[in-house]
């Protein structure tokens, strides 16, 4: 990760954090970029329960029952590193806490039972596509804090929908200083804190935080709209993400009129138009032809387009357009991948930039359309018949 390039280039920032008890792992965190890194976030948001939003807000922003009592963790960062750093605010406040809700909208106090753990899952997804979808932003994903699942959740969900800009980490710190309640980061001077578990006394400018960058698979699938609209579960999002991964198959089923086709596991209607270009294509791939523009091929292209089409429209527009030299090939062959694109970005869930070897291609070159799956994995069989009236095959 360059570090200095991100800073230059996004002014937005984010530290996300997952904690449950230990809020302490957000200024630990933050202490390891900014002074490993020198990297300022300039805001901080968190994923946690209603205990481990009392501990936020009690910790790190010095509230207690809903009264300002103190500076709190965060102000006294700022005030020991902003100089040295060039920094003197990082927002967070209490809206920047995310509480984890059941499907009835209810936060939960703790998660102690596979039905909570799912509910975490949920949220975590749910939150981290929402973060990701603006471009202009930068996000990184801490796992020090909370359950082992949470942690788990959030590196997933970074791989389903984070950027390239995106990162990830673990913060590690000396394991005398790990488990005080009153250490939040070293200090720049001597600090005296007594561990209070057996008196001891230490010096928190002596403790060592060290920060652990994680590698992480980017899938690139995007925020799809029913993630924003918290219309996705986690599951969902698992499902999706491994029928992209394994290798793409397709099986038309009968009859032609229908525009059923099964995409490895998912049964997806398609639009007319966009039917009439996959099966064009198929058939193009199993004949040694190509489905394209401005070619001597063009001829066979809009016949084979119409014969499928027709089976499904008697659209006088749509002949008229393809008629004659000066037909409008180029753009029916691009409303047609737009339809087929629509449905797969829909069905599995894709966000915009998203790329599955589903949606046909057109090569820039040659001005084609291809499909990238193996003829192997492509099954006309239930539509031979059909085919073979329309005198395709």
């Amino acid at each position: 990760m360059d570090w200095k390039k991100i800073m230059d280039t996004y002014n937005k920032r984010i530290l996300l954090s997952v904690t449950g008890m230990s809020p302490a792992v957000v200024t630990e965190t933050l202490y390891a970029l900014v002074t490993e890194k020198n990297f300022i976030p300039t805001e901080i948001q968190v994923i946690t329960t209603i205990q481990g939003r009392n501990k936020l807000l009690s910790a790190l922003l010095g509230i207690e029952a809903e009264r300002k009592e103190r500076k709190g963790a965060l102000q006294e960062f700022i005030e020991d590193y902003g100089s040295q750093y060039g920094f003197d605010h990082i927002h967070f406040n209490e809206d920047c806490i995310h509480i984890i809700e059941d499907t009835n909208g209810e936060q939960l106090p703790d998660i102690r039972t596979p039905k909570e753990n799912e509910h975490a899952a949920n949220s975590i997804v749910q939150l981290v596509g929402k973060l990701c979808q603006d471009d202009e932003t930068q996000l990184h994903v801490s796992i020090a804090g909370g359950r082992k699942t949470m942690g788990f959740f959030m590196g997933y969900a970074l791989s389903l929908y984070g950027r390239e800009q995106d990162s990830l980490s673990h913060v590690l710190v000396d394991e005398e200083f790990e488990t005080l309640s009153n250490f939040y980061y070293r200090k720049p001077k001597e600090y005296r804190i007594v561990n209070d578990r057996n008196g001891k006394e230490l010096d928190a400018s002596q403790a060592n935080i060290m920060l652990a960058e994680i590698p992480w698979v980017r899938l690139g699938l995007g925020v799809p709209e029913d993630l924003k609209q918290q219309a996705i579960s986690y599951s969902d999002s698992v499902k999706n993400a491994q029928a992209l991964l394994e290798a793409p198959s397709l099986t038309f089923l009968s009859p032609i009129e229908d525009c059923l086709v099964t995409f490895g596991s998912k049964t997806i209607k398609l639009a007319p138009r966009g039917y009439a270009l996959f099966l064009s294509l198929v058939i193009a791939k199993k004949q040694g032809w190509n489905v394209g523009t401005g070619n001597r091929e063009e001829a066979r292209t809009i016949e084979t387009y119409l014969k499928i089409y027709r089976q499904m429209k008697n659209d006088v527009e749509m002949e008229n357009r393809l008629k004659g030299a000066n037909n409008d090939l180029k753009n029916v062959l691009s409303e047609s991948r737009t339809d087929i694109n629509k449905k797969v970005m829909a069905n599995f869930s894709l966000g915009k930039g998203a790329k599955s070897d589903y949606i046909p291609f057109s090569n820039r070159k040659t001005g084609n359309y291809e499909l990238n799956i193996h003829l192997d994995n492509i099954d006309v069989s239930k539509i031979e018949s059909d085919l073979k009236r329309l005198k395709l095959i």
